[in-house]
């Protein structure tokens, strides 16, 4: 603790690397042009809700297309629109304002309309294939029942799900799921 303050307080201090005032140089793509408490996006297909994104807080970087989020949270719905089928939450997260593509680090956690549990560090959702991928371990739970392994590819309510290195778990699991690979 002693350590943090010291180095916090010796990166202010005149005749360290920066500019003349004492002050680090901070690239200008790294300041955001808003920053926005409350953050909530809306991505539809012809008035039905695809998914709705939510965050405590999202810094927008306008030069890159992107915002940051803090304390995210993703409902995915159903094909009609009305209902939600899973809900991914993240301590932090991404999303490119262009194509809507997503990223959710830290702590991710899916969880659907019927109780399976995704839980892995970082996962990718690919907006124009409407999959969610990634290269980290996942792991699915329901119950006491698990799945483990490597690598995944999904569908946002996992009734379609290929997890694609070292499986490992209970066969109960694999037979609930049905359509993993």
């Amino acid at each position: 603790m002693l350590v943090g303050l010291l180095v916090g307080h010796m990166a202010g201090c005149p005749g360290n690397k920066g500019s003349s005032t004492g002050q680090a140089s901070v690239p200008k793509e790294a300041i955001p042009s808003q920053t926005i408490a409350g953050f909530k996006l809306t991505e539809t297909l012809l008035g039905r809700r695809i998914w709705v994104m939510t965050a405590e807080e999202a810094n927008s970087y306008s030069q890159r297309q992107e915002v940051e989020l803090i304390g995210l949270r993703i409902d995915f719905y159903s094909s009609d629109g009305d209902s939600i089928n899973a809900t991914l939450t993240a301590d932090s997260g991404r999303v490119n304002t262009a194509s809507r593509n997503m990223e959710a680090r830290d702590h991710v956690v899916i969880v659907t309309q019927d109780s399976l549990v995704l839980r892995t560090d970082y996962i990718r959702w690919d907006n124009a294939s409407r999959k969610l991928r990634t290269e980290s371990a996942v792991r699915l739970e329901r119950g006491r029942d698990w799945l483990s392994g490597e690598g995944l590819e999904a569908s946002p309510d996992l009734k379609e799900v290929e997890i694609k290195r070292r499986v490992q778990g209970q066969k109960e699991l694999l037979n609930d799921l049905g359509d993993i690979r």
